[in-house]
């Protein structure tokens, strides 16, 4: 749930910038700065400092991930869907020592300037992918 604004000029600048903070992010990660990357996504929104509980629960819940996952491993996208130019929508497997872990990560682009719209991680990733694979078994019912 955080905003992150990086100006940008060039037009092939400002179509990766979004790009250029997941990846930013993930070495954050990789360097495990679990917690610090996150303060990278949601520490230049103003309007975070409105939500300074969901804020600091967030934090807190992923500055945890290396104590209970273990260290990074790597990170690959899933899945990356842009709408009308202005809104992307990244999905990320990310590999801990323990278990893998889902991370995604919305960008908009109200005005010239891509912002860090939200960020989420869900530790059910493993369960999410059983279900999926689950639900395309065919079944022959007769």
């Amino acid at each position: 749930l955080g905003f992150l604004a990086i100006p940008c000029h060039a037009q092939q600048e400002e179509d990766l910038s979004y790009q250029k903070m997941s990846g930013t992010f993930f070495k954050m990660l990789q360097q495990g700065q679990s917690s610090e990357a996150l303060d990278y996504l949601l520490g230049t929104n103003p309007a975070m400092k409105k939500v300074p509980d969901q804020t600091a629960n967030l934090k807190s819940q992923f500055a945890s991930l290396g104590t209970l996952m273990g260290s990074y491993i790597s990170h690959t996208k899933l899945a990356e869907t842009k709408v009308a130019g202005m809104f992307v929508y990244q999905h990320y497997f990310v590999a801990y020592e323990r278990q893998p872990i889902s991370i995604r990560i919305k960008y908009y682009k109200p005005g010239g300037v891509w912002v860090c719209y939200g960020v989420q991680f869900d530790a059910e990733l493993a369960d999410m992918i059983q279900k999926a694979t689950d639900d395309r078994i065919p079944i022959d019912v007769k």
